[in-house]
């Protein structure tokens, strides 16, 4: 079952960065574990696999604690350990902010995109926002255990894609 209330924060943090899908990963240790997925395919996450923490783009955003980008996945070679993901799937850029309790990092919250992008300053800051309120809503569920990602769609999203 999707935890729908940050299935749809989720969802809006996606749409207002103009993003075809977003997620949310879980720091576990050293390595950063899927938990919510918005309007992505499952190739692409199954091809990206669990996050070392210090790369990719999510792991590189946790282990700096500060916003990361990847403007163009089949080119950038820090992003050489999800490149499978890329090629499996229409998925090219993302861009990565840690979601931090305390100032420790729990979490990494990407916006991707179908093309080679990159992301204006105003979306980097809504997106540290959106982690502000993701660190408070998931303080309550911490130790966390994650399991299976939890994969939401939005209703525009063809069934294809998924």
């Amino acid at each position: 079952m999707t935890d729908a209330y940050l299935a749809r924060m989720l969802g809006v943090a996606c749409e207002m960065a103009n993003a075809h899908g977003a997620t949310l990963f879980i720091v576990d240790g050293p390595i950063l574990r899927p938990y919510l997925v918005y309007n992505l395919p499952s190739e692409y996450i199954q091809g990206i696999g669990e996050v070392k923490i210090g790369t990719q783009c999510c792991g590189r955003a946790v282990e700096h604690r500060k916003p990361w980008v990847v403007t163009d996945m089949l080119t950038d070679p820090l992003f050489a350990d999800g490149l499978a993901g890329a090629l499996a799937s229409p998925i090219r850029a993302a861009f990565s902010v840690p979601v931090m309790d305390d100032n420790t990092p729990i979490a990494s919250l990407a916006c991707h995109f179908t093309q080679p992008h990159a992301p204006t300053k105003l979306d980097i800051e809504r997106n540290e926002v959106f982690a502000r309120l993701f660190a408070i809503s998931l303080r309550t569920r911490l130790p966390f255990s994650v399991g299976q990602p939890q994969f939401a769609y939005s209703s525009d999203v063809d069934a294809d894609f998924r």
